[in-house]
């Protein structure tokens, strides 16, 4: 007996180092990406259900005075996906909708038709993406909400991209659509919806639908969102960004974003999941099961990633144990939250600083230590200083730029009375780029440069360098 007991303290004690392992394994990565002391957010790392890593850094606010901690609230982004799903979810686990339904029923004074609840869900619905949308649809002067979104969709969208679920296409406006649909069917603001249905059954007590730019906005605890000034050279509100302006008029807008949450609630979220308490076992299964648009091709974003209802997986076989994923981007914050159902293991990043870390190569990082696999080295993005251009500098890379290969596809190169440059390509929003050359320009937001190329003095077109890629767009005008 007693050598059993050896036994089994010894097998206790290789578990316990082990652990600690992993844990300064995972610590030393966070250390060597923070040596300039600027990365800003809550890191939660699980593993075999319990917590291996939990850590913050930084700050809330862009004066640093208020330190980021487990009450720490931040914007998810599109994270916020998979909660605005879980409400259609249990809906229609309740018999009030069906994934069949078709839109119009909900919305009578549509245009289009032929759009079902399961495209919205899966992004197969073919409306455009209402960041792209011209901004003179809305007021500017006051922060829009689903419904005035509504309206712009029920008066001057006309048609759809493609016939729905013949392709896949990205677009935060289904999600505006699906929150709208909530409030329909529950007869509850959709703010109150989730706080009584997903919330607070999930005991998430630092979780809900938030507007930060409200008079009413409750601040306290509240991580704001920054980006680096390539011209100051420092980090500041994204809201001190021209180019960002749209994060105030949207910022009434929920579904595809509009969630604040912690790390800490986070992992109650999961726990919810994982023991079934908002949806049962089998019906959850349908969010990350692979289903097939009109022609039989699998749903997918790329080439190995399916998408569900608000979650991306790469395991298209048809079961519930497999990894599943999103991640969020929206001026100032980036996440992603992922779980793995046979090892329990589960990461949660929320980074209040856009132009700091990419959370997949982090991510990537974190399952390497893991498994008990070598880490290959990764780095923090470098945050470039900018140059300042003369006016006529700036103005000679002015214009509309299109891409041979697909005309459709434009760069539209601006600036401001200060000489701010930004770059919007078709259907998303303007960007600010800095210039480190005449010529040579460079983004914060995403990783990415523009080079610019002459023609007897004259600039006559423009090169997107992202991702290994090169994409050349000639000046048109």
């Amino acid at each position: 007996m007693k050598e059993h007991l050896i036994t089994f303290l010894f097998f206790l004690f290789a578990l316990t180092v082990k652990a600690q392992d992993k844990t300064a394994r995972i610590d030393s990565l966070f250390q060597s990406l923070n040596t300039d002391g600027e990365l800003s957010g809550a890191f939660m790392v699980i593993d075999s259900g319990k917590i291996v890593y939990e850590e913050y850094f930084g700050y809330e606010d862009v004066n640093k005075k208020n330190k980021i901690n487990e009450l720490s609230r931040f914007e998810l982004a599109s994270v916020s996906k998979q909660f605005t799903a879980m409400a259609i979810m249990q809906l229609e686990e309740k018999g009030k909708l069906s994934f069949e339904d078709e839109i119009n029923n909900y919305f009578p004074n549509l245009k289009f038709k032929g759009v079902k609840i399961k495209n919205l869900l899966r992004n197969t619905s073919g409306i455009p993406e209402f960041l792209g949308w011209d901004a003179s649809w809305f007021d500017k002067t006051k922060i829009n909400t689903n419904k005035d979104a509504l309206q712009i969709i029920e008066n001057r969208i006309d048609t759809l991209l493609f016939t729905p679920g013949d392709n896949y296409m990205y677009s935060n406006t289904n999600w505006l659509l699906l929150a709208l649909v909530v409030e329909k069917v529950s007869g509850a603001p959709f703010a109150n919806y989730m706080e009584k249905f997903i919330f607070k059954p999930a005991k998430m007590k630092n979780t809900s639908v938030f507007s930060a730019r409200t008079p009413q906005a409750n601040l306290n605890n509240y991580a704001t969102g920054l980006a680096y000034d390539a011209k100051s050279k420092s980090f500041t509100s994204v809201d001190d960004f021209p180019s960002y302006n749209y994060v105030k008029y949207f910022d009434g807008m929920y579904g595809p974003y509009g969630i604040s949450s912690t790390a800490q609630d986070l992992l109650k979220w999961n726990e919810a999941l994982h023991q079934h308490t908002l949806v049962k076992k089998e019906n959850f299964a349908k969010a990350i099961t692979v289903d097939s648009l009109n022609d039989g091709r699998p749903i997918q974003m790329s080439e190995g990633l399916y998408y569900g209802f608000g979650w991306i997986f790469t395991d298209s076989l048809l079961n519930d144990d497999k990894m599943q994923f999103h991640t969020g981007g929206y001026p100032g914050y980036h996440s992603i939250i992922i779980r793995e159902g046979k090892h329990q293991r589960y990461f949660i990043a929320l980074i209040n600083k856009s132009n700091t870390i990419n959370v997949y190569p982090l991510t990537s990082a974190i399952d390497k230590i893991l498994r008990n696999q070598e880490v290959p080295k990764i780095e923090r993005e470098t945050l470039s200083e900018a140059i300042v251009l003369m006016e006529f500098q700036v103005k000679q890379l002015l214009g509309i730029y299109e891409y041979d290969k697909h005309p459709e596809l434009e760069f539209e190169i601006t600036a401001d009375d200060n000489g701010n440059i930004s770059a919007k390509l078709s259907g998303q929003s303007a960007i600010p780029i800095f210039p480190k050359s005449e010529l040579e320009l460079f983004y914060t937001a995403v990783k990415a440069e523009l080079k610019f190329s002459k023609e007897n003095d004259q600039v006559n077109a423009v090169t997107l360098y992202q991702n290994g890629q090169e994409l050349k767009f000639n000046k048109v005008k």
